[in-house]
C-alpha cells in the first residue's frame, strides 16, 4: 500500500506569487521565478533561479514587505551536502542570519540554518508518526537532528520514552536547548553520537525506531533491527525515484533476512518531493 502526504509550508500570497513578480520584473520569464517560498521561523526560504539572480535582493525585499511577521529571506545557494546534509543558504533581504525559533504541532524548535538539518516539510510526517504510537511505548529516532521527530512525538502521544541519536554536536546542542524550551516534555532523552556506537549501549527492546536520515540510513538498518523487540515497528526512511519504491523494500528485507527476522511491511508512504523526478518514502513494517 503506498500513500501520499501534502505539507502546508510553501507560502503564497492571495493570487500568484510567481504572477505579481512578473508584474514587478516583466523582464524575467515568469516561469523562471519563485512561485513560493518555505517559512521557518522568521526566515523565508526560496529558490532563485540563474535568470532572477540580478534582481534577487529586490525579490527578497518584496517579499518581506508582504510578509510582516518574516525578518529574512534567504536563497538555496546549493544542494545538501556534507555528512550532516546542510543545505547551504544565502541572506539576499533583511537581517543578516540564519538563526531563528520556529514552532510546529505545538513545539518549539530552536534553529541555525546554516548549521544544521531541518525539513519544514516533514511536519505533518512527524505528526503521522505521533498518531501512531501506543501508550507506553519505548522509541529511539536514530539521526533526530535538533529534535523535531521526538518532541512532536514526546507532545502527542503517550510514549514513555522517546530518545533521540545525533552525530552532528551543533544539532545535538540545538536539541538539547529545544528540550529545555519545551519543558512539560519529561519523557525525551537526546544522546550526542554515532548510531552504531551510541544504540548498543543502550537498552534493548525498543518498540518503535525510526531512521530518518535522508540518504544511506540502510547502514544502520542492522543496529535497529537488533534493538528492536520482536514485533516491534520499524519506519525506515528513503529516497527514491517517483513512483518507485522497490529498493526500499529490498533494503530493508536484506538486512532483516541477514539477521533472521521476518518483515511485515504496511505501507510506504509518500512524504515529500525532492526534485523533479526524486521523492522521500517511509516504509512502515512490524518485524
Amino acid at each position: 500500500m503506498v500513500t501520499s502526504r501534502q505539507h502546508s509550508s510553501f507560502q503564497k500570497p492571495q493570487g500568484s506569487l510567481r504572477q505579481i513578480l512578473h508584474n514587478q520584473f516583466p523582464e524575467i520569464p515568469q516561469a523562471r521565478l519563485p512561485g513560493g517560498f518555505d517559512r521557518v521561523g522568521d526566515i523565508g526560504v526560496v529558490g532563485i533561479t540563474p535568470e532572477a539572480e540580478p534582481f534577487e535582493s529586490e525579490i527578497g525585499a518584496y517579499i518581506l514587505k508582504q510578509n510582516a511577521n518574516m525578518r529574512v529571506v534567504a536563497k538555496r545557494a546549493g544542494e545538501y551536502e556534507g555528512e550532516f546534509r546542510i543545505r547551504p543558504l544565502e541572506v539576499i533581504a533583511g537581517e543578516q542570519r540564519l538563526t531563528t525559533v520556529h514552532r510546529e504541532n505545538e513545539v518549539v524548535l530552536h534553529l541555525d540554518l546554516a548549521q544544521v538539518y531541518y525539513s519544514v516539510r516533514s511536519s505533518h510526517e512527524r505528526r503521522r508518526l505521533a498518531a501512531l504510537v501506543l501508550p507506553g511505548e519505548r522509541i529511539c529516532v536514530l539521526c533526530s537532528g535538533v529534535g523535531p521527530f521526538p518532541l512532536v512525538i514526546s507532545r502527542h502521544s503517550e510514549a514513555s520514552e522517546v530518545i533521540g541519536i545525533e552525530k552532528n554536536p551543533v544539532a545535538h546542542g540545538y536539541a538539547l536547548k529545544n528540550l529545555r524550551a519545551n519543558r512539560r516534555l519529561r519523557n525525551v532523552r537526546f544522546y550526542e553520537g554515532d548510531v552504531l556506537e551510541v544504540l548498543p549501549q543502550l537498552e534493548p527492546g525498543f518498540d518503535r525506531i525510526l531512521i530518518v536520515l535522508p540518504y544511506g540510513g540502510e547502514r544502520l538498518l542492522p543496529a535497529a533491527l537488533q534493538a528492536l523487540r520482536p514485533g516491534g515497528s520499524l519506519h525506515f526512511y528513503d529516497m527514491q525515484a517517483k513512483g518507485c519504491h522497490t529498493a526500499t523494500l529490498a533494503k530493508v528485507k536484506a538486512a532483516s533476512l541477514a539477521l533472521g527476522r521476518d518483515i511485515l511491511v504496511q505501507q510506504v508512504v509518500r512524504c515529500g518531493n525532492c526534485g523533479p523526478s526524486v521523492q522521500r518514502v517511509c516504509l512502515d513494517g512490524v518485524c
